[in-house]
């Protein structure tokens, strides 16, 4: 049967580059994930992003531009944070577009405010990664205190007006589809109508990171390699181990670098590269502990931590490197998330050394596709990196084995059939009818022990960070939290 093309509103973060999905940032790629797809499929497209560089609307009626990828064009709105959430414009806005189906993708944020511009329209919410993992694993590198409450509050706001009130909702995982199951079945979501995807409630599609393609790249040539060594303070023989990326929540710099360290004992030659660093705004502390135990080490003139690059320079120390590195810490994070970077080391061929944790090493180490090694192991993180580099062959051999399980496993194409479906097929699901009641209930199962004074980490307020919590979620428009930006 076929189906007519829909009017889509789109919702998520920028900036979205004019090049592929290997030139975007990690949320900037999420968007792709869905906006291609549906553009393919012949659907129409109004995409609203939130960008660090967009200059505030004035008072008038803002004009979204054209926008196109080859043959497919769309309408696109760059936004502030703050005209995205509260300027009276943008309602009007996507009244006028009159949109069939709304999609809030790559940020709990963007979830959330889809739900509440979407009226009557079907909404899918993209949860990309497991939000109260994710505030969670940031709380444990703050000190207790407002701020670490203030920000896990303002996540289980937007995180409960998604579960009420979205019809699908797509995962990073298999596991945190799980995790969802139980967080919708806190929320009352569980009893649905009988045509839902999932016998249990809403749908949920397990949409792992992907790119939009895994195009033949020839290698970087001697002199672009002497460029890049040179201009890094690095000598024409090194070898090189990189990581690529923010130090977020979930990694573990002391593993890196004890593990690095032992290597470079046996190894004179290897250096290691670290393109990323702390993710300004939302979280520094695991950065720092990496710069700490490398000020502290015999071999730290071998480590070149040279921050945050353009994606076209990142991507060319990718190509550069000898073994790529990934080193996460046992959290909740790591076992429900995912790791979109691996995808930017096979898109070039750099073979992966990657502790156990997420459901992505599991996959590709099961294939043979990476180097994996026990999480908080730096003797064995040691031992995998020492072997690729005494052994071109295999060092060749595993790089090529990621690059085509990634072209076989995680590629747009292979991964979006259900949510060009719900696109094609959705209709308004059965929702709790709104109550007030709800929301306290829910809250009040979790949040109980915050509500008890005396604690020494400001125990004393937590009735009224609950009442203001709860204030907020009858107000029409949440207030937003502080979200981390993604980087590959």
């Amino acid at each position: 049967m076929t189906h007519p093309p829909r009017r889509l509103l789109l919702l998520g973060a920028g900036p979205v580059p004019d090049g592929g999905s290997l030139h975007a940032p990690g949320v900037a790629n999420r968007l792709l994930h869905f906006l291609l797809p549906a553009l393919k499929a012949g659907h129409e497209a109004l995409v609203l992003t939130i960008e660090p560089d967009a200059t505030a609307l004035d008072r008038d009626e803002p004009r979204p531009e054209e926008r196109s990828r080859g043959a497919l064009r769309w309408r696109h709105l760059a936004l502030t944070v703050e005209d995205l959430k509260s300027h009276p414009a943008i309602p009007s806005l996507v009244a006028a577009w009159a949109p069939e189906r709304v999609v809030g993708a790559g940020t709990l944020q963007a979830a959330a405010r889809a739900c509440a511009l979407a009226a009557d329209a079907p909404v899918w919410a993209d949860l990309f990664g497991d939000p109260l993992a994710e505030i969670h694993a940031r709380n444990e590198f703050l000190p207790p205190g407002p701020e670490r409450l203030d920000s896990t509050l303002l996540v289980w706001e937007l995180m409960l007006r998604t579960l009420l009130r979205a019809d699908a909702f797509s995962v990073v995982s298999r596991r945190q589809r799980d995790a969802l199951l139980g967080q919708l079945a806190l929320a009352g979501r569980l009893a649905t109508a009988p045509e839902a995807r999932h016998p249990a409630g809403p749908p949920i599609e397990p949409m792992p990171c992907c790119l939009e393609s895994l195009d033949d790249r020839p290698p970087p040539s001697a002199d672009e390699r002497a460029r890049a060594f040179a201009s890094a303070g690095l000598p024409p023989v090194a070898r090189v181990a990189l990581w690529s990326g923010g130090f977020n929540a979930w990694a573990d710099p002391a593993t890196l670098v004890a593990g690095i360290e032992r290597a470079m004992a046996r190894r004179p030659d290897l250096h290691l590269v670290a393109t990323g660093g702390a993710l300004p705004g939302y979280l520094a502390r695991p950065f720092e502990l990496f710069r700490e135990r490398v000020d502290a080490s015999p071999h730290r003139d071998r480590f070149h931590a040279l921050g945050w690059l353009p994606l076209a320079e990142a991507n060319r120390w990718l190509a550069l490197a000898d073994v790529a590195l990934l080193t996460d810490r046992p959290c909740a994070e790591t076992h429900l998330g995912a790791r979109n970077r691996l995808l930017y080391h096979a898109a070039v061929g750099c073979p992966v050394v990657a502790s156990t944790g997420s459901e992505v090493v599991a996959e590709m180490a099961a294939a043979g596709a990476l180097a994996p090694f026990p999480s908080a192991n730096p003797d064995a993180l040691a031992g995998e990196v020492l072997r690729l580099l005494e052994n071109d062959a295999e060092r060749r051999r595993l790089g090529e084995a990621g690059r085509q399980f990634c072209r076989r496993q995680y590629l747009f194409e292979h991964t979006c059939a259900g949510f060009l479906d719900w696109v094609a097929r959705a209709s308004p699901a059965a929702r709790p009818a709104p109550d007030p009641s709800d929301p306290r209930q829910w809250i009040a199962r979790y949040l109980t022990a915050w509500a008890q004074p005396g604690e020494a980490d400001g125990g004393a307020r937590r009735p009224r960070l609950l009442g203001r919590l709860l204030a907020r979620l009858r107000a029409p428009n949440p207030r937003s939290p502080a979200e981390p930006p993604s980087h590959p």
